[in-house]
């Protein structure tokens, strides 16, 4: 039994920097996946993909209303549980690459437009158009994931002693391209690398001001413990789940008002605690 454990704790990014629902419901059921098929040829990447197409079946499931909501819910939750198996399956077999990483977050984001998109077009079917709560929650729902991701790193690094890691993620990009392009590699993997290099640029606007700052790691973990968890709720799972239960109720219209009012307040109280943070942070520096 301890064996499994510390399999499991290997297969993970950091226990600390977990959404709860991940780390104590949909990664354990990964993890078991995972144990059954690490040494099959099944790659990490191949993972992906089935995700991201059960997360487009679920978009189906949505847009065709009442009838099918529940199994959207369950292909929901199915795409979940896959996309945490994919980078356990890189971690226990080593075979984690770049640009599996951009092949995960384009899936992700793909996935969750078309899972917006379905629950637009269930509305209208309905002769109840709600097509500006659907995108206002939808954009919403990617400032979150945005935000979440960007304090997840930012944790793992920082307290593994890494420094600067937008910046040195987005040079190992960048040769990354440089050497796809001289090798003449196939035009859709580069273009999958640009789109990462252009959202790791976004982020260095974003949090420009602190990004190239040195900190601490153990202040660091100190003052961000709880932080981080009240930044996971704000997390793509947390979304999922949400979405799942309301639509097995039958009442995706009350995920989308959660999504935009109850989501943007906490992204606001998180936003400021995080501040207050850093400012101590660097006083002490």
């Amino acid at each position: 039994m301890p064996v499994i454990v510390e399999e499991f704790k290997q297969s993970l990014k950091m226990t600390e920097a977990e959404e709860p629902l991940d780390l104590f419901f949909y990664r354990p059921i990964a993890f078991v996946l995972v144990k059954a098929i690490y040494r099959s040829p099944i790659t990490p990447n191949q993972v992906t993909l089935l995700s991201g197409l059960l997360g487009v079946a679920a978009a189906w499931c949505f847009s065709r209303g009442l009838p099918l909501l529940g199994w959207g819910a369950a292909c929901y939750a199915a795409a979940n549980i896959l996309d945490c198996s994919d980078g356990q399956l890189a971690r226990l077999q080593c075979s984690g690459t770049q640009f599996g990483r951009v092949i995960d977050g384009v899936t992700d984001y793909v996935a969750s437009v078309a899972i917006f998109v379905g629950i637009g077009i269930g509305f209208s079917a309905t002769g109840d158009p709600m097509w500006l709560l659907v995108i206002a929650a939808g954009i919403s729902s990617a400032v979150h994931a945005l935000f979440f991701d960007h304090h997840q790193n930012e944790f793992i690094t920082v307290v593994r002693g890494e420094q600067n890691s937008l910046s040195r993620e987005r040079e190992r990009y960048e040769e990354t391209i440089r050497l796809a392009e001289q090798s003449h590699h196939a035009f859709l993997t580069i273009s999958f690398l640009r789109l990462y290099v252009g959202y790791l640029r976004l982020q260095q606007r974003v949090y420009r001001a602190r990004s190239e700052k040195t900190l601490d790691p153990e202040k660091y973990r100190q003052r961000n413990g709880r932080m981080i968890r009240l930044w996971s709720f704000l997390g793509p799972t947390t979304n999922r789940s949400l979405l799942c239960v309301c639509a097995l109720v039958a009442r995706i219209d009350v995920y989308l008002w959660i999504v935009l009012f109850a989501g943007n307040l906490w992204l606001i109280v998180c936003t400021f605690l995080q501040r207050r943070i850093y400012r101590q942070l660097h006083r002490e520096m």
